[in-house]
């Protein structure tokens, strides 16, 4: 559900009124994350999703998390709908106009793990494109977190600084000694071409994609190229980074990077849409436009032997 031209969606939502859904975002990703914050190291209720051991977890703090986020959404906007990571329904509903893409936690791995690399995720869709978004996470200061917002428009903000993303180089070729992210199987399914060869920067793995693009969007990491994910790991992120003056692009099935809008293509108000939303997955690559340029003209999909 990606298209490879700018939607140029015209939402037909006055300023004031995203205004007021964006404070209800950064309202709900702030208590979901001061709860899970409160959480974190204690006892926690533990399943699995899946059949492997010890993957796709789930804990009780992260339905508790979206729940809460779900009653500031509806206490706000009882028209708008939640598709979140955790509790999935029996049968997709139909969509709404509105629609908060949400992940309780991401990086419950870590956050059972006692790691404090996790991140709140909430973003507000309108018809399919993120309009406001916000992601808390942990951070050593005074206030124990950080959360960063965004509505379209308006930049993207940490209290009332505006951040961000790094600056590129002139030819946009990744900076050594930056910090940048990357999934460790590139290479087996990329060739890389000479260009990039040896250039991908300071290359850290996190555990979180939400919490890794929030670092893109800050200015901390040059770029990232994270997945494959779904569209709760990308929904929030990808309006922060384009709101701090990056550029986001994704790859689908056929690994071609293209430049990505949302959800738009072909929205209508059915189970259709929900569903493939839901089921969605892509790799994102984001960062300074001229980086992301640079890397996805060096990027090329391996031709199958």
């Amino acid at each position: 559900m990606t298209d490879s031209r700018e939607s140029g969606l015209q939402t037909g939502v006055s300023d004031s009124h995203l205004e007021q859904v964006e404070k209800a975002v950064i309202r709900a990703a702030a208590e979901a994350g001061n709860f899970v914050k409160s959480r974190f190291g204690g006892i926690l209720e533990i399943s699995q999703k899946g059949d492997r051991p010890g993957k796709d977890m789930v804990t009780d703090a992260d339905k508790a998390s979206q729940n809460l986020i779900a009653g500031v959404m509806k206490n706000s906007f009882p028209d708008h709908m939640l598709l979140g990571e955790e509790d999935p329904p029996d049968q997709d509903p139909e969509a709404a106009d509105w629609l908060w893409i949400v992940d309780p936690i991401d990086g419950t791995t870590n956050f059972v793990n006692s790691s404090p690399i996790y991140a709140v995720s909430v973003a507000a869709l309108f018809r399919g494109e993120p309009v406001a978004a916000a992601i808390w996470i942990p951070w050593p200061n005074e206030d124990g977190s950080l959360l960063m917002h965004a509505r379209k428009g308006n930049g993207t903000w940490i209290g009332n600084k505006q951040v961000n993303v790094h600056t590129s180089s002139k030819s946009g070729e990744p900076i050594d000694g930056v910090l940048s992210a990357h999934p460790s199987w590139i290479s087996r399914v990329f060739d890389v071409k000479k260009p990039l060869v040896g250039h991908f920067g300071e290359v850290r793995v996190s555990g979180s994609s939400c919490y890794e693009l929030f670092l893109v969007a800050n200015g901390t990491i040059q770029y990232a190229i994270t997945g494959y994910a779904m569209a709760w790991d990308f929904a929030a992120a990808t309006l922060l980074i384009k709101e701090a003056g990056g550029k986001v692009m994704v790859a689908g099935s056929s690994h071609v990077f293209q430049d990505f809008y949302g959800w738009t293509k072909g929205y209508t108000n059915d189970p259709n849409t929900y569903g493939n939303i839901r089921k969605w997955r892509g790799l994102l690559l984001s960062g300074a436009p001229a980086t992301i340029d640079f890397i996805a003209s060096n990027l090329k999909p391996k031709k199958e032997s």
